[in-house]
């Protein structure tokens, strides 16, 4: 094996070739002089001369070597005291000097891997970001459209508020880092086992980050009601809980729901308006409705719990679903729980009926004359 040069080597390596030289110096020499003894270990041999009285050994000397070993004892007692008060900050300064750098090495990855293009130079999902999305024959029976679409990444400075919400250090994050290697939604996979290009170290580099730049869960409800005003004085003919519903949980619930609006199609130059599926018939998350809602959380107050945490590792959405994962994020730090029951309400409202009704006349192409 094949070891690359490095200033500490180097110096270790000249320490090692002095100690060895000085080692074989040493055995030269006492081995020279060990000829001339050769018969005369009774005149040489140290306890053969001359040894101090009982006088000398117990006076001023044997006083001496008493209070030097209470001295060294003073200094134990003193030193390993004062050395255990200061090694929790050692630690945790050498910690924070890791965190630090850490963060700054996944600032850096972040720059080179263009995050900010979707999530906003501020980390706070204020970009339109571009995608293109295969959407298929879902509004025609005869035609498949690619849609290039612009939709509005989640924020990174709030992550930490709706997945591993529970996490008071790095070494606890596990929702964040599974997001990042196999990816969410529209997100790729970052990470190796999710078949990305970044290294565990790179993602926890990443995550490290993440975890500098967030923001605190004041500052994360402050900006959720202020949304909620905007939205709300933009459509009052929607409840509240349709409003939070639609900025909070559309995503991943609705049908076309980041396509919507006017985009444009790569593969036949037209345009299309985009219009999203029936509210909550499911997407890359379930259908919600009166009918899977109260099957699945009888107890209304069961399902507001739901929302409020999120989805634990392994354990069953409710009565009888699947067992969860990562998916669904918990609310519980960015709305109240009032705001929390609306969005249960509104949602034990959806008819499935309703739901199930798609039209194909939601799509509207205007075709280029070329």
């Amino acid at each position: 094996m094949i070891y690359a040069a490095t200033t500490e080597r180097s110096i270790a390596m000249v320490l090692l070739s002095i100690v060895v030289v000085g080692w074989a110096i040493y055995v030269f020499v006492n081995i020279r002089r060990s000829k001339s003894e050769v018969g005369s270990e009774i005149e040489l041999a140290p306890n053969r001369g001359s040894l101090p009285n009982d006088e000398a050994l117990e006076g001023n000397r044997l006083e001496r070597v008493q209070a030097f070993g209470v001295l060294m004892l003073l200094i134990i007692a003193l030193a390993l005291p004062i050395y255990w008060l200061r090694e929790g900050g050692r630690r945790a300064g050498a910690e924070q000097g890791f965190g630090e750098r850490a963060a700054a090495a996944g600032e850096r990855l972040a720059e080179e891997l263009e995050c900010v293009v979707c999530h906003g130079a501020d980390l706070g999902g204020a970009n339109y970001a571009p995608v293109v999305l295969d959407i298929g024959n879902q509004f025609s029976d005869q035609d498949n459209y690619v849609v290039k679409t612009t939709w509005r990444a989640p924020a990174l400075d709030t992550v930490f508020a709706r997945f591993d919400t529970e996490a008071e250090t790095l070494d606890e994050v596990d929702e964040v880092r599974q997001i990042l290697n196999y990816g969410r939604g529209v997100m790729p996979a970052w990470g190796l086992p999710g078949g990305g290009p970044m290294t565990a170290q790179e993602v926890d580099n990443i995550i490290a980050w993440l975890w500098r730049e967030r923001i605190s869960d004041e500052e994360a409800r402050d900006r959720a009601l202020s949304a909620k005003q905007t939205s709300t004085a933009a459509h009052p003919e929607k409840t509240e809980g349709q409003v939070l519903f639609e900025l909070h949980c559309a995503r991943c619930h609705t049908p076309r729901w980041p396509a919507r609006g006017s985009t444009q199609l790569p593969n036949n130059g037209g345009a299309v308006e985009v219009v999203p599926g029936p509210p909550g018939s499911g997407r890359y998350g379930p259908a919600l409705n009166v009918v899977s809602l109260e099957r699945l959380f009888p107890d209304i107050e069961d399902q507001i719990s739901f929302i409020t945490l999120g989805a634990a590792d392994n354990v069953a959405y409710g009565e009888f679903a699947r067992l969860g994962n990562y998916g669904m994020p918990g609310f519980g730090r960015v709305l109240s729980q009032e705001e929390i029951r609306a969005i249960a309400e509104y949602e034990r409202s959806l008819d499935p009926a309703e739901q199930s009704t798609v039209q194909f006349t939601e799509l509207h192409t205007t075709k280029d004359d070329k």
